[in-house]
């Protein structure tokens, strides 16, 4: 059992004010948590309920945990109900360390970068085709959703563990030494997708945000525009969709 002060702490990381506090968020469900035992992530509790310890389908990931010398923290499915943000929790949660904001940043050949995306399921998307097509590194703005948000992780179906994450403005991004990337913006007044030359060893995709586009302090300093043609009545694409369109022409 959980005393009430855990509870509390552990609620809060659902919140940007608790995963700042605690440097740490909790990843929920069955296969989120195998996705992350997988990856070596660091990680510092493990909460299973008692019903899932017998559970045929869970045996797999329990031994993966005690391959990792992981204590499991036995707690009551009342109090894994009142720690998930899900309405009906699997009753295997892990609560692991994110990375500092302030790390030394090593830019990577082919990066997306998320510029205000605001909808979390928008941006969990967009991480997980990223991973799918082979994508080294998505950078975020400081106005976008969290990348560690709740919805974003479980939108990202266990992406997070499998490329570098970073939230980073891009005036600071392009201050870095290395940087010669040349930068591309998803946009409605672009040249045709299929009429650019992709042969560009390395880029910068920037997707906007949903209603507005790209900020116009970024539109600046975009080399290239680019637009994806559509033959029907629609006005646009859903972003995480046009991301996925584009990254697969660019790779």
């Amino acid at each position: 059992m959980l005393i009430r002060n855990e509870i509390l702490r552990l609620k809060s990381l659902h919140t940007s004010k608790g995963r700042s506090e605690n440097n740490s968020i909790l990843v929920e469900g069955l296969r989120l948590v195998e996705d992350c035992l997988n990856s070596q992530w660091s990680i510092l509790n493990f909460y299973i309920t008692e019903s899932c310890l017998d559970s045929p389908q869970f045996q797999f990931v329990l031994n993966l945990g005690k391959s990792l010398k992981l204590d499991q923290i036995i707690i009551s499915e009342k109090d894994m109900a009142r720690i998930s943000s899900t309405k009906s929790p699997q009753g295997i949660a892990l609560e692991i360390s994110v990375p500092e904001k302030n790390k030394t940043i090593q830019l990577a050949d082919k990066i997306i970068y998320c510029d205000n995306i605001s909808d979390p399921g928008n941006l969990g998307t967009i991480i997980r085709t990223a991973v799918w097509f082979g994508v080294d590194q998505i950078i975020c703005s400081e106005n976008c959703a969290s990348i560690w948000n709740s919805k974003v992780i479980r939108s990202a179906m266990g992406a997070h563990f499998k490329i570098d994450l970073i939230e980073l403005e891009i005036s600071e991004m392009i201050q870095i030494k290395s940087f010669n990337h040349q930068i591309i913006g998803a946009s409605m007044n672009g040249i045709s997708l299929n009429s650019f030359d992709k042969n560009i060893p390395k880029w910068i995709l920037v997707l906007g945000n949903e209603a507005h586009g790209i900020s116009p302090h970024i539109e600046k300093i975009i080399n290239h525009k680019i637009t994806i043609d559509g033959t029907g009545k629609q006005e646009s694409l859903n972003v995480a969709i046009a991301g996925g369109i584009i990254i697969y022409y660019l790779l």
